[in-house]
């Protein structure tokens, strides 16, 4: 937990990888993650990581991811956003971890 924790970014959340910007994928795993381990959602650091995955949320309330995939894969228009970046299995599963995340800490309102 404690290595997690010292790799947070200034703006809340994590990347992928120590060279790539905080998003919304990273930062719901590791969100789901501390969790796991028993971190309390009132810990100052799970905090800033569920305010980043707000202030990241676009209108429609997905989260652009950009792609890592090299580009040979043939693109085509699914209906979800981000063009080029929206390939559906890494976009839906940083949504879902985010949005299960946020929910499961009283974020989520009916």
């Amino acid at each position: 937990m404690k290595e997690l924790i010292e790799i947070q970014r200034s703006d809340g959340g994590w990347g992928q990888t120590s060279d790539l910007p905080s998003d919304a994928y990273a930062t719901g795993q590791v969100l789901c993650t501390l969790h796991e381990l028993g971190m309390a959602a009132s810990d100052d650091a799970w905090q800033r990581g569920a305010d980043y995955l707000l202030r990241t949320q676009a209108a429609d309330g997905s989260w652009h991811v950009k792609t890592r995939a090299a580009g040979f894969q043939p693109y085509f228009q699914s209906g979800f956003p981000y063009e080029h970046d929206q390939l559906a299995p890494r976009a839906l599963r940083a949504t879902w971890y985010d949005l299960r995340q946020l929910c499961a800490h009283g974020y989520c309102f009916s």
